[in-house]
């Protein structure tokens, strides 16, 4: 049996963008839904708006895009 690891990095996925693609990295890297990602960042967005328009920013300008 061959055990190997794959190693996933996060990008910005311009294909599924709705603004700059962060939300539909992050699902691609942990396999989760893109609509699952994008509801919690908006709940995340509820409960404490600097802290994620700020992290979201940095991932915007820090994550290389992938097509």
């Amino acid at each position: 049996m061959k055990y190997y690891s794959e190693r996933k990095s996060c990008f910005r996925v311009l294909g599924h963008k709705k603004i700059t693609g962060v939300c539909a990295g992050v699902a691609e890297r942990f396999d989760m839904p893109i609509w699952l990602t994008r509801l919690l960042t908006v709940l995340l967005f509820i409960k404490f708006p600097v802290v994620t328009v700020l992290a979201y920013a940095i991932a915007s300008v820090a994550l290389p895009t992938k097509a």
